[in-house]
């Protein structure tokens, strides 16, 4: 059981879907500025790789230019000692360069003079030939294994820290040599890695401030909801409990409003619900009043006979043939009186919701109902089909059948016939009223088909009220056929409720 639940969890954890609206707004937002401090940083590395090229390319111009105007005049004398002086001066003078090593080639490729003599001696070969010496195989100084000694491309993209920079020598459009010079860009890359680190903290730092800075707004935006929703989880029965007065925002806020709403909708359920209370005890007092009246007339009915046979005996007591006529009457009267008891009790207090429906109920209802229809003189058709005990609650049955046959009764004149009939089969119990009564009017039929709806019926519709109530709770239906007769047709489902038990 803890395994599935912990299952059902990591899923709902892995989900989008199913995360808080509090979480889904920053990790949002953060998405959203990650790609846009994606943007922002590739436009500024961008634009940093374009003014340091920039910055490059006129520092080089600046010293490729100085060195061509200084040597120009030795190169053209071939006076290495001279050439070599300049170089030696400008690595003193051009420092910002960081030019680790400088050539001058002759117009032949052979090397004029060098800042480091050692790697190319003069006469040698110049680094567009064949490199010289140990150190000059090293492909970091190799001008053809450097992507950046050609054209396109900007020199500080290359992938090395050493890049070649060239400016030929010509006087009068007489080419005299070539300036070589391996310069150090490193310091450029550390520029722009220290600038991609400083991006990354602060888009980072921004990004997480204002991802925090959403979540508490989106909290903040969502406490309403929140308390509505604490509300609702704590009025699971039904009752939802209003806000008071202090927790109530000002009335011109969206949120103001949605409190205001909600303490309406409190409100109308609260009068619902003291409204169905009040309706259901005018339904009981009107039902308790209507059976009170039969049950007087029972009462009143077997009483008279009983001072007959009293004055009787009072009369003719010395006779034993009247007093033994007299004391019969009187015990019949009295197990009339009993009957009617006995039914009362069996209807108001002698069942529980939790006994399964017999055809017992229906022998004390029936005795109710016979009075009742012998009163009005109509005809009782009494069909009941149930041999044992029907898997259903029997107090609510009861109930709807006599305010079915009540309401039947009353709308049938003298001679009518009224019938009730019920069976149960494998999946439901019916109970059918019939009656030659003049019909139901369109609202009495609408409240059975339909549902009893929250309308506050008349007094003449509170037993058709609580039938439809009682039907609805139940999960059952009602079909309603007003031709040639009134006949009510009551479905209701069997349950498989153990605590029902079975009435012998």
């Amino acid at each position: 059981m803890s395994v599935t639940s912990g299952s059902g969890s990591a899923r709902r954890l892995l989900d989008p879907r199913q995360w808080p609206i509090a979480w889904r707004a920053p990790i949002i937002l953060a998405v959203f500025m990650l790609l846009v401090a994606a943007g922002i940083s590739k436009v500024v590395l961008s634009k940093l790789n374009e003014t340091q090229t920039r910055h490059f390319a006129q520092l080089s111009d600046a010293y490729l230019e100085g060195l061509s105007t200084a040597l120009i005049p030795h190169v053209i004398r071939r006076d290495p000692w001279e050439a070599f002086d300049i170089l030696d001066r400008a690595g003193e003078r051009y420092f910002g360069m960081n030019a680790d090593l400088t050539v001058v080639t002759l117009a032949d490729g052979r090397v004029l003079a060098a800042s480091d003599p050692l790697r190319f001696p003069m006469n040698a070969p110049g680094p567009n030939g064949a490199p010289v010496g140990q150190d000059a195989m090293d492909p970091a100084i190799d001008p053809a294994s450097d992507p950046a000694s050609e054209a396109n491309g900007s020199p500080i993209d290359n992938t090395g820290d050493l890049v070649w920079i060239t400016r030929e020598l010509r006087e009068l459009d007489l080419n005299l040599g070539t300036i070589h010079a391996l310069v150090d860009v490193s310091h450029y890359k550390e520029e722009q890695r220290q600038t991609l680190i400083g991006l990354i903290v602060f888009n980072a730092a921004l990004t997480l401030l204002l991802a925090v800075i959403g979540w508490w707004l989106v909290r903040r935006s969502l406490a309403p909801l929140h308390l509505v929703t604490d509300r609702l989880a704590q009025s699971r029965d039904g009752r939802l409990a209003p806000f008071p007065d202090a927790m109530i925002p000002a009335a011109d806020t969206e949120v103001g409003r949605a409190v205001d709403s909600y303490n309406k909708a409190a409100a109308a359920i609260a009068e619902r619900e003291a409204l169905l209370q009040r309706l259901a005890q005018e339904e009981r007092a009107a039902l308790i009043g209507r059976y009170a009246s039969t049950m007087a007339h029972e009462v009143n009915n077997p009483l008279g006979g009983l001072f007959n046979a009293v004055r009787m005996i009072q009369r003719h007591g010395e006779d034993r043939a009247i007093r033994e006529k007299a004391a019969h009457l009187i015990e019949r009267g009295l197990a009339n009186i009993g009957n009617v008891v006995k039914a009362s009790l069996v209807m108001w207090r002698g069942r529980s919701e939790g006994c399964r429906l017999s055809s017992s109920d229906f022998d004390d209802l029936r005795y109710i109902v016979e009075s009742e229809t012998e009163r009005r003189d109509l005809v009782l058709d009494w069909s009941i089909g149930i041999e044992q005990s029907c898997p259903i609650a029997s107090q609510p049955v009861r109930q709807i059948a006599l305010n079915l046959l009540l309401n039947a009764c009353h709308a049938s004149s003298p001679g009518n016939r009224v019938a009730c009939h019920a069976w149960c089969d494998d999946g439901a119990f019916y109970l059918r009223v019939e009656d030659e009564g003049p019909g139901l009017p369109d609202e009495i039929r609408d409240m059975l088909e339909n549902g009893p709806g929250t309308a506050i019926p008349s007094s003449r519709g509170l037993g058709i009220w609580t039938v439809a109530r009682l039907v609805r709770e139940h999960e059952g239906s009602i079909a309603v056929d007003p031709t040639p007769n009134t006949r009510i047709t009551v479905r209701l489902p069997h349950v498989s409720d153990p605590a029902l038990e079975a009435v012998a």
